[in-house]
């Protein structure tokens, strides 16, 4: 390829509606440069494709027509025990007695759902992902990928991270593309896996159920969301020869000395995978700064200086990840993004 001719990536992280701020500040960067690697991870894989498939600019209308209609609903099993439960709440508590008697009525009507109950038992995740499954397939098509995409996911089968990715016949640095495409953590985007690995990326433990796909070996393994294995991939973009690289996180900087609030089991959960993807992120930042200093001392033949710049917020975004469906937030959110972009453009202009 031409060393003179920088090789940009765009990182995409997890953040589930969050990533409405990096639909946005995506939407934005799309406008002034082309993006010859994107890598994502989450809600990022999901931008991500998008992203690759030169849909940039709809990112935003996307977003902001999916608000209006809930995508993550709760599956049936468990949307039937809250009715239950709510039935019973209002029969139990209700000061008047003809809402008692009302309550009771419906709260005997819905005992029938119970048989759900052993059903629980086999569930694998409590929201339903079949519409977040129809949005991805409505978009996404192999053949109009117009940039290399890496989806980072977390592979059940293997207990282990995996990359899916797909590299254009035009892509600058095939040789490259070839190494990352016969790696053993890496499995190539296929027609028949490019929805799975999207909606794989995205398939957070506990909240949506596991995501099967057909692998090179022929075999179907099982996945969830890549952040637990490789939040912010900047690594398969530097692995794929990226020179120029810019990050959007949907995280603002936080001092370690900053104490956090442990109340609730979602706290427990939350703060944990932060703390996971934050060593991640170290880990790869520092495989960067090896690779430069390497160039620096003549000792990395054959590689190119990288460059780190970020799009983040400056304070935690207000919008609960699993929020989808707040069309005030998510517009916020968008414009945020966009003006962080376009903020970080003017500080740290990009050929």
């Amino acid at each position: 390829m031409n060393d003179s001719r920088p090789l940009r990536a765009l990182i995409l992280s997890g953040g589930g509606a969050r990533g409405a701020y990096e639909a946005g500040a995506a939407a934005a960067l799309a406008e002034r440069m082309h993006f010859d690697i994107v890598c994502g991870t989450s809600i990022g894989g999901v931008n991500g494709f998008a992203v690759a498939q030169g849909m940039a600019p709809l990112l935003e209308a996307i977003w902001c027509e999916h608000a209006q209609r809930s995508v993550t609903p709760y599956r049936p099993e468990i949307a039937g025990l809250f009715r239950l439960w709510h039935d019973f709440h209002a029969a139990i508590v209700d000061a008047s007695l003809s809402s008692r008697m009302r309550d009771a009525i419906a709260l005997f009507e819905g005992l029938p759902g119970l048989r759900e109950l052993p059903r629980l038992q086999g569930l694998l995740g409590v929201l339903d992902s079949a519409l977040m499954r129809e949005v991805v397939r409505s978009y996404a098509s192999r053949e109009k990928l117009q940039s290399a995409l890496m989806l980072a996911v977390t592979n059940l089968t293997s207990a282990s991270g995996t990359i899916f990715a797909h590299f254009p016949s035009d892509f600058p640095d095939p040789r490259r593309a070839a190494e990352v495409l016969a790696s053993a953590d890496a499995e190539p985007i296929t027609d028949e896996n490019y929805v799975d690995a999207i909606c794989a990326s995205a398939a957070i433990p506990g909240a949506f159920e596991p995501v099967t796909a057909l692998c090179r070996d022929g075999h179907r393994h099982t996945f969830v969301d890549g952040a637990f294995t490789n939040n912010t991939p900047l690594r398969p973009a530097i692995d794929a020869g990226a020179s120029e690289i810019i990050a959007i996180s949907v995280k603002p900087l936080v001092s370690r000395q900053v104490e956090r609030t442990v109340r609730h089991l979602r706290d427990v959960i939350t703060l944990a995978l932060e703390a996971a993807t934050s060593q991640m992120l170290q880990l790869d930042r520092k495989v960067l700064e090896l690779t430069n200093d390497g160039i620096a001392r003549g000792t990395s033949p054959g590689k190119r200086q990288i460059t780190l710049r970020e799009v983040r917020p400056e304070a935690e975004l207000p919008i609960d990840p699993l929020d989808f469906a707040d069309p005030g937030k998510i517009a916020a959110l968008i414009a945020q993004g966009r003006h962080d972009a376009e903020r970080m453009l003017e500080t740290a202009p990009v050929a």
